[in-house]
């Protein structure tokens, strides 16, 4: 049953970090697309913190999970894992527990800093005024703001890379632990797991590396 819960927790997460990453890209539209976007979800009202609420614990879930498993294995064959370098085992792999626990510890930094302002009180509070006359919270003065600081940006990026490699074994071991495990699409599933990891890394870094090089500014 852990098993079962991680893998359709990790699933969950990954769906949410496309669907992320895809507003997160409105910034290269500019103010007026990605602060319509951050107003469209504030609309949402008590739907926003049920979805908020919801990846939370699908997080939590996969992080506890893995640590609950983790135990469980080491317990029975009498040796950590820290101690085996399985012959099948790749780097993502062995380093699964330790890269998820860290893009936690991140995940709680970016919702301090971007979600509840106590990181950048300054940037945070801006206001924009959208075509329909609206006045909204600027979204995109307080991204490119942050992301001009080079500190906060590599530390996005580190993140980055982390669940880069955190996704390129979760999607693949997901699907196993589902039961959709068969020579003749593994290698597709895969690859598509690697596909996605790729596309998180350019999707998300491009923001930062953009904003750094004054094209988003």
């Amino acid at each position: 049953m852990s098993k079962v819960i991680m893998a359709l927790s990790g699933l969950a997460v990954i769906g949410f970090l496309l669907a992320h990453l895809a507003g997160n890209l409105l910034v290269f539209g500019g103010p007026e697309a990605i602060n319509k976007y951050g107003q469209g979800l504030r609309d949402l009202g008590g739907l926003l913190w049920v979805l908020r609420g919801g990846i939370v614990v699908a997080f939590i879930a996969h992080i506890f999970t893995s640590i609950h498993l983790k135990q469980r294995n080491a317990s029975a064959r009498k040796v950590s894992y820290a101690n085996t370098q399985p012959v099948n085992s790749t780097f993502a792999s062995r380093t699964m527990l330790i890269s998820g626990l860290s893009i936690l510890i991140y995940l709680l930094f970016h919702l301090s800093h971007f979600t509840w302002g106590m990181v950048s009180t300054k940037s945070f509070n801006g206001s924009y005024i959208l075509q329909d006359g609206r006045i909204v919270h600027d979204v995109y003065a307080m991204v490119v703001a942050d992301f001009q600081n080079p500190i906060i940006s590599i530390v996005y990026i580190v993140a980055v890379t982390l669940v880069m490699f955190h996704t390129t074994h979760a999607f693949s071991s997901a699907f196993q632990t589902l039961g959709i495990n068969h020579p003749s699409y593994n290698g597709l599933i895969k690859k598509a797991g690697l596909g996605i990891a790729i596309l998180f890394w350019i999707g998300y870094v491009s923001i930062p590396v953009a904003i750094l090089g004054q094209f988003v500014k």
